[in-house]
């Protein structure tokens, strides 16, 4: 390094130690690798696309959001240190300090998923959190839940193949976990008289949840997200966007690769990424 150059890097050390300091601090869980995850669902048919910001509960800052959520439509998870944070959706677009049309907060777990789902119609919107269970299916198989979130029918039977895997499962219900046979399976929707088959890949090792939705002519569909893949060590997130919404997006975090380039001399420039989150493929 040259003399000249000493100067510079001194000061881009220090402004970088500034910068740090200036940080909220990360719990220990954080820095040990102890997180829990949590996804947002946007299952209300005549609820407009809606922003979505996770907030840490206690402060009140902004650490995640979604921008024109569409119903059907399920976010990857967010990776989170354990604690307890504030849900809002806003109507895609609003102006900062609109009212939210829901509200809800979730506890995070380390080690544990969850699923914040916004479900029902706008008059009697209502919100709901489920526990994510990211146990591995039996060796070949694949695990499945049902979620009803139709608002046309009052109960739904779901079946995978010829197994059943939900019996008149009532609105807003989760049916439990249930191994079944993997690979490219029909679903057979059963309610109020409809009835709905459709082909969904299912592979061995997979956890997924079925959503049940309204379609645009009143009849019943299903979403297959999946909660986690190979052995179910950690939640991927992936959507089936076939109901709208998000295709292919999903909230990251950008505070480590924001850390990362303060080590630099344009730690400056790219300090500003700390507070911006963008979409992206999962972290795992």
């Amino acid at each position: 390094m040259s003399v000249r150059s000493r100067p510079l890097a001194a000061a881009a050390a220090l402004l970088a130690a500034a910068l740090v300091a200036l940080l909220p601090a990360l719990p220990a869980a954080a820095a040990s690798g102890d997180t829990g995850w949590v996804r947002v669902a946007h299952l209300s048919p005549d609820t407009k696309q809606v922003d979505v910001t996770l907030s840490s509960l206690s402060g009140g800052t902004t650490l995640y959001k979604l921008s024109s959520v569409g119903y059907g439509a399920v976010s990857q998870y967010i990776k989170l240190p354990p604690g307890t944070y504030a849900i809002a959706m806003v109507p895609a677009g609003a102006p900062a300090g609109s009212t939210p049309v829901v509200k809800a907060s979730v506890t995070v777990d380390a080690g544990k998923a969850s699923t914040v789902a916004a479900l029902g119609l706008n008059k009697d919107l209502q919100t709901h959190v489920y526990a994510d269970d990211l146990t591995a299916p039996a060796s070949g198989k694949s695990r499945v839940r049902v979620l009803q979130a139709s608002t046309k029918h009052d109960t739904v039977t779901v079946k995978v193949g010829s197994q059943a895997v939900a019996s008149d499962l009532s609105f807003a219900a989760a049916s439990p976990y249930t191994d079944v046979s993997a690979g490219s399976q029909p679903v057979t929707l059963t309610g109020g008289g409809a009835s709905k088959t459709s082909t969904v890949s299912l592979p061995a090792g997979s956890v997924h949840t079925l959503f049940v939705l309204d379609n645009a002519s009143g009849g019943l569909t299903v979403s297959p997200i999946l909660e986690s893949s190979a052995a179910a060590v950690t939640p991927t997130g992936a959507i089936d966007t076939g109901a709208g919404g998000l295709a292919g997006a999903g909230a990251t975090p950008a505070l480590a690769g924001g850390l990362a380039a303060l080590a630099g001399v344009g730690g400056l420039a790219a300090g500003g990424v700390l507070l911006r989150r963008r979409t992206a493929s999962p972290q795992h």
